[in-house]
């Protein structure tokens, strides 16, 4: 009995102590806490409210690269910039030279090469000798020269005689008309191998002694500057095979290629400003002075001529260039950020251009073209001027992009 109320007493004294006073205190505290731990949640977790506002905004993907991707993907940033729509309009163009000043030269007859008197780079006059060429056909052409010349004495001859007999009414005024037209018909042969020997580069006035060279003259018919020389010592060739390429460099065409779309936005007189690879910081100018009549059906393209001097033959045939015009005064003056056509990728239905936002990462920001110029785009909108943008090597950019999409790696 004792023992029990030792016990007894014992549950008395905890119960008294923490019993019916510990569940409300530990409500309580759990009330507090749980307050606590919300506002702590509030506090953390709040995010949803933020969370939703973002989703409000367009999502913008970046590409994060490896030192060792960076390497190898060689990509060139610059900061974009801006250029007034009316202020110049960019175009891919061409150096040729005026059909005026240049001229493929070639054997005038079969022949071999037999002695070659210029080389390439050398400037020759007007009617300069390039080249020698034996020729069998020379032979047969001035034989023919002797020939026809030989029946057209003797036709002019038989014609005087009839003439003088029938003065005397010895001869019939038949048999003169019949010698008169015999004359007319060898002094036609005569002028045709008269003239072929003149092709052949001989000429026969100069050869009263009946001495004809061997081989005929290749000589120049403009002057200018060997551009090339084909010709070799020995070398079989036939009429029309290009021996020698002659041109003038003082003056050159630089010829400009401009979409259909674009043809109202150019007209003669307007200024032209180009720049070729070989000196890239040199900007040359010159003014249209030619718009096309016709638009070539492959390409949808009118061509464009501007003359251009040449002092010191910079300018070379076949150089390509990039153009600027100054655009017609309908112009509307607006200023957009120009990029490069390559630094546009489509992407998921719609243009983006990559912005270096870190050394490593490049976001892929969606922009809206205004026009395109030859190998310029004009943006409307989606990047700012002065902003680190990716000029080559944008494609690589795009590929990566697509594989974090598709779960291959981690872009962002």
């Amino acid at each position: 009995m004792r023992i029990l109320a030792i016990i007894t007493s014992l549950a008395l004294i905890v119960a008294c102590s923490g019993g019916a006073g510990e569940p409300a205190h530990e409500e309580g505290e759990h009330d507090e806490k749980g307050h606590d731990e919300k506002g702590h949640a509030d506090e953390g977790h709040g995010e949803p409210g933020h969370q939703e506002e973002a989703e409000g905004e367009e999502h913008e993907e970046s590409v994060t690269l490896s030192p060792e991707a960076l390497t190898v993907a060689a990509l060139r940033v610059e900061p974009a910039s801006s250029r007034s729509s009316s202020g110049s309009f960019a175009t891919s163009a061409r150096i040729t030279l005026d059909p005026r000043r240049e001229a493929q030269i070639s054997a005038a007859t079969a022949g071999q090469v037999d002695r070659i008197l210029v080389r390439a780079g050398e400037t020759v006059r007007e009617g300069q000798t390039l080249a020698t060429v034996v020729s069998a056909e020379l032979g047969e052409a001035v034989a023919a020269y002797h020939t026809t010349g030989a029946r057209r004495e003797a036709a002019s001859a038989r014609a005087d005689r009839l003439r003088g007999l029938e003065s005397q009414g010895v001869s019939s005024r038949s048999a003169v008309a019949e010698a008169d037209a015999e004359l007319q018909v060898a002094a036609a042969e005569f002028e045709a191998a008269e003239e072929r020997l003149r092709v052949l580069g001989v000429r026969p006035e100069a050869n009263s002694g009946g001495h004809y060279p061997s081989q005929f003259p290749v000589r120049a018919p403009i002057a200018g500057e060997v551009l090339a020389a084909e010709a070799r010592v020995g070398q079989s060739v036939e009429p029309g095979a290009p021996l020698f390429h002659v041109g003038n460099l003082d003056e050159v065409w630089l010829v400009l290629d401009v979409y259909e779309r674009d043809l109202g936005k150019v007209a003669t007189g307007q200024e032209v400003r180009f720049a070729v690879d070989a000196w890239p910081q040199e900007v040359f100018t010159g003014t249209v002075d030619w718009v096309g009549a016709m638009v070539q059906p492959s390409s949808r393209t009118v061509e464009l001529r501007v003359v251009v001097p040449n002092p010191g033959h910079r300018l070379k045939p076949g150089m390509f260039a990039r153009a600027d015009l100054g655009l017609a005064p309908h112009g509307n003056g607006e200023t957009r950020v120009v990029v490069p056509a390559q630094a546009v990728q489509e992407f998921e239905g719609r243009s983006v251009v990559f912005v270096q936002s870190a050394p490593d990462t490049f976001a892929a920001r969606t922009v809206r073209i205004a026009e395109r110029h030859g190998s310029d785009v004009h943006l409307a909108e989606g990047v700012a001027a002065g902003e680190p943008v990716v000029m080559e090597g944008a494609f690589t950019l795009k590929s990566e992009l697509a594989k974090s999409e598709l779960g291959e790696g981690h872009a962002h």
